[in-house]
């Protein structure tokens, strides 16, 4: 309380030590703030240290994309892009991918896997915690959020090596698939171009339902229960309180996560589609992230890599710009 009046009183002296007339400008309030706040600001320092050195120092490196990036000259030393004739075209790299006869492949199973993602598996974690906010009894809830959650900590390779099995050619999916008729005798399912996208999905879904719906629950948590108070008097219904009341009030929640997600459209589950993949289904699966590690990594086309990940990054901002315009102006939810 001391600490508070004190803090008052400094601020009512600095209101009247300004002079008469004058608002104070914007600097002079974010100086007052930090003064007043201090602490706070101390707090989020290592947080604003670590995104200006490990996400904006190396934007720095989105120059190689117009460049013919040499290690040994580095970034600011290699030469601009050139064009087969020697002619200087910091463009080249750009021209070279739009006009590459993967392109539209690359282009349309990102595309399409990720439409998939937003379909299936991004409201899997809200009907999840739709279920488990509705249970009463707590320790079945627990026990049940619990092995939930478990697939999510199970690593990646993990993970991938189990879908493996289970749809390798003696695999239990795989067997059924074989005495149902859907494929050959000694075939995998995980190597049929029918089933490799459903493959991820289905996964996908399996893995991270139970962790994703942590956020959801924890904004159910927050709602406040006059609300069902006030419907249980006026004879509301189950599905009315979770149509008027439980689901607008998680919607800004809901809202955030889609539009990150639209954001992420290029840049699918690269670790998952490199592990499952093979050449039989790169017609199907080979996608913009993977296409960038063997280019980039197996084959050293750093620029042109670079290039790929640059045209990614500015269709994903774009894409957040425009579905964050749509979201503000017809839902009232929006990021910024």
């Amino acid at each position: 309380m001391k600490d508070t009046a004190l803090e008052v009183v400094s601020a009512h002296a600095e209101e009247k030590a300004a002079p008469a007339g004058r608002k104070p400008s914007k600097w002079e309030k974010v100086k007052k703030d930090m003064r007043r706040n201090w602490p706070l600001y101390l707090m989020i320092l290592p947080v604003v240290v670590f995104f200006i050195v490990f996400s904006y120092f190396p934007m720095a490196g989105l120059l190689v994309s117009f460049k013919d990036y040499s290690t040994v000259q580095g970034i600011f030393g290699s030469p601009w892009a050139t064009d087969l004739a020697g002619n200087t075209d910091i463009l080249f790299h750009f021209k070279t991918f739009f006009s590459d006869p993967y392109f539209g492949r690359l282009l349309r199973n990102t595309v399409i896997f990720s439409l998939m993602d937003i379909v299936f598996v991004f409201p899997a974690p809200i009907v999840v915690a739709l279920l488990m906010h509705s249970i009463q009894n707590k320790p079945y809830r627990r026990v049940t959020s619990t092995m939930m959650y478990m697939p999510y900590f199970i690593s990646m390779v993990v993970v991938c090596g189990i879908v493996r099995d289970f749809t390798s050619v003696s695999g239990i999916f795989s067997v059924v698939a074989q005495k149902v008729g859907i494929v050959g005798d000694e075939v995998a399912i995980l190597g049929d171009t029918r089933f490799f996208r459903w493959i991820v999905i289905v996964s996908n879904i399996w893995q991270a339902t139970g962790y994703g719906s942590i956020i959801y629950i924890a904004a159910l948590c927050s709602i406040d229960t006059t609300l069902y108070e006030a419907a249980d008097i006026d004879g509301a219904g189950r599905m009315a309180k979770l149509f008027r009341i439980t689901i607008p009030s998680i919607m800004p929640t809901i809202m955030i996560f889609l539009l990150l997600k639209i954001a992420a459209i290029l840049n699918y589950n690269f670790e998952k589609i490199h592990l499952l993949y093979s050449i039989p289904t790169y017609e199907v699966g080979d996608i913009l992230s993977t296409y960038i590690y063997r280019i980039g990594i197996e084959q050293g086309r750093i620029s042109y890599t670079t290039a790929i990940s640059f045209f990614n990054s500015v269709v994903g901002f774009v894409l957040l710009l425009i579905s964050n315009w749509f979201s503000k102006k017809f839902g009232g939810n929006n990021l910024f």
